[in-house]
């Protein structure tokens, strides 16, 4: 297959399963295929992924931006600085860990999102109170974020849910930030510890970013709850597959 034909399956993939499986901002099936079909280096990979998703908070930011205001002030900006503290660190501690590790690190969460995806089904419930512990819970997967440019909402929101008493709308708006501030956070870190972003990893963003989207446009109209519950248990399948061949 020529490059540019891998590049196109790759866009149609991930925009296929952002699609079906509702997903806004986090893209961590572009990492898995940027190491796995383009032979990328995971430290590149992360960072053309944080600045996809950069974009794509963009997006999410102008379309939530009236649910953003009803955030109660105080928890909204302890979950912003926190998260994004957080994005700063885990990026310090991925420029300092080794391939292997971060590639180790990339396979359990692959598995964990995998078994979420087959086993623990979300439930509707009633809006709960916002508490400020919540910011502790985004500041710990910011962390992942910096490590891996993962925005870890599937697990995110059944804490939250479980953990805060929050409804499912309530527990994704608030990952959600977190993911934002922390992604924020990814690039403060790599443009203050690495003093670049080379224009080739831009430019790669920028190309995944607009083939994703464009796919995601087409896909968007199809999208029913009975195509989506097989295609999470496809995705839930494969990632705890691929997940388990980085661990081993």
């Amino acid at each position: 297959m020529t490059h540019a034909w891998l590049i196109i399956l790759i866009a149609v993939i991930v925009g296929f399963v952002t699609t079906y499986l509702k997903i806004t901002i986090d893209r961590i099936f572009l990492v898995l295929l940027l190491v796995l079909w383009m032979g990328f280096g995971i430290q590149q990979a992360v960072v053309i992924n944080a600045l996809v998703m950069l974009l794509a908070s963009l997006l999410f930011f102008r379309g939530a931006r009236r649910q953003l205001s009803q955030f109660p002030g105080k928890i909204k900006w302890s979950v912003v600085i926190l998260s994004f503290i957080g994005g700063i660190f885990g990026r310090w501690i991925g420029l300092h860990t080794s391939s292997r590790g971060l590639l180790l690190i990339l396979g359990i969460y692959a598995v964990l999102i995998g078994l979420r995806l087959l086993l623990i089904k979300p439930k509707m419930v009633p809006d709960g109170k916002m508490q400020a512990g919540v910011s502790v819970v985004t500041f710990l997967f910011s962390i992942l974020t910096g490590l891996i440019s993962a925005g870890g909402k599937p697990l995110q929101i059944p804490v939250l849910v479980k953990g805060f008493k929050l409804s499912m709308p309530q527990a994704y708006l608030v990952a959600s930030l977190g993911t934002i501030a922390s992604t924020v956070g990814f690039i403060t870190g790599e443009l203050w510890f690495t003093k670049v972003i080379p224009l080739s990893n831009l430019a790669w963003s920028w190309i995944y970013f607009v083939g994703i989207s464009l796919v995601m446009y087409i896909f968007e109209p199809l999208w029913n709850a009975k195509a989506q519950k097989w295609v999470t248990l496809l995705v839930g399948v494969l990632l705890t597959a691929v997940g388990i061949k980085l661990v081993i």
